[in-house]
């Protein structure tokens, strides 16, 4: 109640401007709030710090590295992963799946930590849990994927992986 407050407020201003990530979230503070829609804009992500994720040179493994980094949320791409590689793997092409992320139990969209636990244990990907060092399995990567169709702009880690110099995968949506 008291963000929306203080939002009303600025938007009182007549120099006031609400910047977004996201045309969603724009639209529904706009409406929650009664913003001028010409009074807001939206950014294509707020980019990345090139002196944190700098370029290294990428080590060639045996089985490629395919590194999957997000909210365990279905709407991300885990899922269709899997799916990719239980195809590969009868095609007899190998990659290694590494998962880090955060575990979103609250969100209904939210993969059960036991599935995860269960992918895991039958070999299709690597649980690597929450991780505070983004940097270090990008670079331990060969390909960062994220096939999400979350409505957002472009995903951090892709940004982070292409300053590092990894192949990305995403669909094409969104910001992507």
């Amino acid at each position: 109640a008291l963000t929306v407050l203080v939002y009303k407020y600025i938007a009182g201003n007549k120099r006031g401007v609400f910047i977004f990530e996201h045309d969603k979230d724009r639209r529904k503070i706009s409406r929650l709030v009664g913003i001028d829609y010409h009074k807001t804009i939206v950014i294509e992500g707020a980019g990345i710090n090139p002196d944190i994720y700098k370029f290294s040179i990428e080590k060639k493994h045996e089985i490629p590295i395919v590194l999957f980094a997000s909210r365990m949320l279905w709407s991300k791409g885990l899922g269709d992963l899997i799916e990719a590689k239980k195809i590969l793997r009868q095609k007899n092409i190998h990659f290694v799946l590494n998962v880090a992320g955060i575990l979103a139990e609250d969100d209904k969209d939210a993969i059960p930590l036991e599935l995860i636990h269960h992918w895991h244990n039958e070999g299709l990907i690597n649980w690597l849990g929450r991780s505070s060092n983004v940097y270090e399995l990008i670079q331990k990567s060969n390909i960062v994927a994220l096939p999400s169709i979350y409505p957002e702009g472009v995903p951090r880690l892709l940004l982070e992986a292409s300053s590092v110099g990894r192949a990305c995968i995403a669909y094409d949506t969104g910001g992507c």
